[in-house]
């Protein structure tokens, strides 16, 4: 399609628009009869129903009304040569490859039947994208200042109703003040914890705890405004606390401008609170504005759909002091406590491998003599060494261990558990070896002549005595083994 043809609309001049858009201009009544058209060498410019190449638009119309024309200019003499005679209108626009980058542009103007048009003082030229439709169609966009300005005064009051309902409707459903933390008797590595949460943003309910430097008062901070009522349980984890106790603390509260501050713990479980690291289960409830200041209201059902109910889980330290200087002293602490529980321990275990010595020590004993005698009094040998260095040390690992399993500040339920039955099984012990080696040098004794035969049940039935001895021992040792590795751990 060939582009020429220019249109003049108020005070713009538009195009170049080919034949068949001035067409739809036409048909869609965004031009008329009366709109001043121009191509490039046309001598002025002229109606578009006094315009040849456009006739056809009209030969419907021609017999319906009759056509339109534009008021005949008066005539005047010309000052130059060069100028039409008969006409007072300046000369065509010039051709279109010759215009500076500025846009041409002229302004109308009726007086007196005459049409001047005017070509200097031009203003700024119309962007392209405000007569392109969004399938890149040209189209000619022209609306009265009167309703663009009606428009404009329209969105103007509906964005203002719109901002007051949304700043009242704030007003009244976020009661927050701003956040300020200013608590004194905190450490700053915690305060800077509960002002990160107070401030967070995020759709999860969260909860930030920390303890008092005076181990009286604990803090809490949530993310959410507002104010909301909590019940919160702080149960200990084992070996992460100062204390051997499982300890379980509930405190209750509300949170006022994301802040709370708790008073009072309620011990549940344990014989005091243990500083240290908690597990914490937090059941939140925020009653909706409406409800807090209109009790009645909170016996309807939509009114009470209106509060909300949070959880939250976590762990946390429950500690006055800095992190670095609980884990120094939780390993202290820890170094110590497991001193002193593996010591009974490790005592127990030593008890224990000392009758296994005296065991092997009398076995040896015992066989070596039986491998010289003769006759059964030669036993005597083995006797008198058993009196003389076993037998004392044995005495007095049964009367200690006989002592240590009837301790009266043991109570009767620890009394059954597996910390004193090692004392019980070492006096069985003590008294099964004194009577092997009784029984030994007894039935020894009674055989005048010893021969191979008699050696070899001799040591056949002393060696069933002591296996089964040496099993007992085996098995203590055993249980022993295990419990101080799992304190160790």
């Amino acid at each position: 399609m060939n582009k020429e043809w220019f249109v003049f609309k108020s005070t713009h001049h538009l195009g170049p628009f080919s034949i068949e858009e001035m067409e739809e201009f036409y048909r869609t009544q965004e031009i008329n009869a009366q709109t001043l058209i121009w191509k490039e060498g046309a001598e002025k410019w002229e109606a578009l129903s006094k315009t040849n190449a456009f006739q056809f638009l009209f030969t419907q119309e021609v017999a319906a009304r009759p056509t339109l024309e534009l008021p005949k200019l008066k005539k005047k003499e010309s000052k130059s040569s060069s100028e039409p005679v008969g006409s007072d209108a300046p000369p065509p626009l010039p051709h279109i490859s010759s215009l500076p980058k500025a846009p041409l542009e002229a302004v109308s103007r009726h007086s007196e039947g005459r049409v001047e048009l005017f070509n200097d003082d031009l203003p700024p030229p119309i962007p392209l994208d405000a007569i392109l439709d969004p399938k890149g169609q040209v189209q000619l966009r022209i609306k009265s200042e009167e309703k663009s300005s009606r428009l404009s005064k329209f969105s103007l009051i509906v964005g203002v109703i719109l901002f007051a309902v949304v700043i009242g409707w704030f007003a009244l459903t976020q009661r927050d003040a701003g956040i300020q933390l200013r608590i004194k008797g905190l450490m700053p590595i915690y305060l800077e914890k509960l002002e990160m949460t107070a401030t967070k943003k995020s759709a999860r309910f969260e909860v930030a705890l920390a303890l008092s430097l005076d181990s009286l008062t604990l803090w809490g901070s949530t993310n959410y405004p507002g104010e909301i009522f909590t019940n919160i349980q702080l149960k200990s984890i084992p070996k992460k606390v100062l204390g051997t106790d499982d300890v379980v603390v509930t405190v209750k509260g509300e949170f006022k401008n994301h802040i709370a501050k708790f008073n009072r713990m309620v011990l549940t479980q344990g014989s005091k609170f243990l500083p240290g690291e908690y597990t914490v289960h937090v059941i939140a409830k925020e009653t909706h504005f409406l409800n807090r200041n209109f009790k009645s209201l909170d016996r309807i059902a939509f009114f009470k759909s209106l509060n909300k109910t949070y959880t939250f889980d976590d762990t946390t330290l429950i500690y006055p002091g800095t992190p670095r200087e609980f884990d120094k002293r939780l390993e202290e602490y820890s170094a110590s406590i497991q001193g002193e529980m593996l010591r009974p321990y490790q005592d127990k275990l030593e008890r224990v491998q000392t009758f296994e010595s005296i065991l092997n020590a009398t076995s040896q004993n015992y066989l070596m003599e039986l491998e010289k005698a003769k006759k059964g009094s030669d036993i005597s040998g083995f006797e008198t060494k058993f009196i003389k260095e076993i037998s004392p040390l044995l005495q007095t690992l049964v009367v200690k261990a006989s002592e240590l399993s009837k301790d009266p500040t043991i109570n009767e339920e620890d009394r059954t558990k597996q910390v004193i039955a090692p004392y019980r099984e070492q006096v069985l012990l003590g008294k099964q070896i004194g009577e092997m080696a009784s029984d030994m040098i007894t039935k020894t004794m009674k055989i005048k002549k010893l021969t191979e035969k008699d050696k070899t049940a001799l040591k056949t039935e002393f060696d069933k005595h002591a296996k089964g001895i040496k099993l007992q021992i085996d098995m203590n040792v055993k249980k022993l083994e295990e419990q101080i590795q799992k304190i160790s751990k």
